[in-house]
């Protein structure tokens, strides 16, 4: 009874001292690869510049979608004016209807005038890199050359696309 309640008392003793030690410090993880050898993107060396075509899309809808929206807000605004807000709402509208979808019109002109300029940007950026691309696969797209060597005589020819 009693070697048991030493035994106990001890594996006690253990498990408070081990929960109160501190940890280990992390091991650290090996970033290159192991033996010394390159990876391949490595051995490259010239990377391909990005051919831009993300931005042209998100460039186009967000362009294209600000148009609209702003053209819808000019089309509120416009109508929501005193001239023609009577005649286009009914003749019962009150002048504080009539001023709400004014502001309506403004946040309308503005939010699709943001996102025009927002695609313009992005258009124009993925235009600029697209162009980048395309200079770049022209001057690396075809390669011509003799190739000599130990019997061999020829002429080497390769290409990219």
């Amino acid at each position: 009874m009693i070697s048991l309640a030493i035994a106990h008392l001890s594996s006690g003793t253990a498990a408070l001292a081990l929960a109160l030690s501190p940890a280990a410090p992390p091991r650290e993880l090996q970033s290159e690869v192991p033996g010394g050898y390159y990876e391949a993107m490595d051995l490259r060396r010239d990377d391909e510049p990005p051919d831009g075509d993300k931005q042209v899309t998100l460039g186009s809808v967000l362009f294209a979608l600000g148009l609209i929206q702003a053209g819808g807000g000019v089309s509120s605004y416009l109508t929501a004016t005193p001239r023609f807000c009577s005649s286009v709402y009914g003749s019962g509208v009150s002048e504080q209807t009539c001023a709400g979808l004014r502001i309506y019109g403004i946040v309308g002109i503005a939010f699709g005038g943001l996102m025009s300029v927002t695609g313009a940007t992005f258009l124009g950026w993925g235009l600029i890199q697209r162009q980048k691309h395309r200079k770049w696969m022209r001057e690396r797209g075809l390669s011509f050359g003799p190739m000599l060597g130990p019997g061999q005589h020829g002429v080497s020819l390769g290409f990219r696309f």
